[in-house]
């Protein structure tokens, strides 16, 4: 059986072009599914689990407090996905709020907020290492990524503040031209969100179950938050009867990331990262090869639990 699930985890990502990383993990047993799990990958929004944890810890530690309050200002409001950057200056939101937008609608907006009261990237990557991690490396904001695009669209674009750029946007382009400015960003001229191993992400996933990388307390948090994961088009797609907590992390065409944990009545928390980059075709295509990947994970599960 468990020839038959290698041999079909090989079939679904040979069925597309790109570069692939998964790590499994069946806590029941032990037993770990590998494919090149240790490559350093480009984590896109997966990179806000690290960043999560080292809010919670730092609440642990007294140095924050999820109640203390943001007022809305567009020099914080940035592309891509969440609602914080379509709602109007003034309006005031919570630390615990930014933390949970960051993970379950994966707001930028909220993510450098979090970036900001944490003290930036650089925090992430010392509670990295003070958790055993040499392979999660945060290596900007939201803003940074962003402006670094924007930059290859448009250099005069790339060298405006963060509120110029958010209130200029990105220049109306042709189709052909903004998939090419993209498709040049990914493969040439930008650099990775942040980076980091599936093997890293899901040794952490199973710290965050385990309540060993923050309080019980914030722990059960986390797990909390993950839970209320709005995005259902990758992990969890084909597993109607089971929980899944976890974090998505794209950059269409090329990246589809997710990484979380498949929970049930009859099994005991499955650890799964899946990462890939370079990918060129058809997105919807890719979302569908994650979501069968997990279904595939799972029914192994079922299976040898049996």
């Amino acid at each position: 059986m468990r020839g038959e699930l290698e041999r079909a985890l090989d079939r679904l990502m040979d069925g597309l072009r790109a570069d692939w990383a998964l790590y499994v993990k069946y806590t029941a047993t032990g037993e770990e599914i590998c494919v090149n799990a240790d490559a350093m990958m480009d984590t896109m929004s997966t990179i806000k689990i690290p960043l999560l944890v080292t809010l919670y810890r730092m609440v642990d530690a007294g140095e924050l407090d999820l109640a203390q309050t943001y007022t809305l200002d567009t020099s914080y409001k940035r592309f891509g996905t969440g609602v914080l950057q379509f709602m109007d200056d003034g309006m005031i939101f919570s630390l615990r709020d930014a933390a949970t937008l960051m993970i379950i609608e994966s707001d930028n907006t909220a993510t450098d907020y979090c970036y900001e009261a944490i003290g930036g990237p650089d925090a992430v990557n010392a509670t990295m290492r003070e958790l055993g991690f040499s392979d999660i490396e945060a290596l900007g904001t939201c803003l940074d990524w962003f402006s670094a695009l924007a930059g290859v669209i448009d250099p005069a674009l790339g060298e405006l503040g963060p509120a110029e750029l958010f209130s200029a946007g990105y220049p109306e382009l042709a189709p052909e031209d903004w998939i090419s400015a993209r498709d040049r960003f990914h493969f040439q001229d930008g650099k990775p969100f942040s980076r980091a191993s599936a093997r890293a992400f899901g040794q952490l996933l199973e710290m965050i179950w385990n309540d060993r990388c923050a309080s019980p307390e914030s722990c059960a948090e986390m797990r909390g938050i993950l839970h209320n994961q709005i995005s259902r088009t990758r992990l969890p797609k084909y597993l109607p009867e089971a929980k899944v907590a976890h974090k998505t992390g794209d950059f269409g065409p090329f990246i589809a990331n997710d990484v979380g944990v498949i929970e049930s009545r009859d099994l005991a928390p499955i650890i799964i990262c899946v990462m890939m980059a370079r990918h060129r075709g058809i997105w919807g295509n890719l979302e569908d090869t994650v979501a069968r990947i997990a279904e595939k994970v799972w029914e192994y599960g079922l299976y040898s639990s049996h």
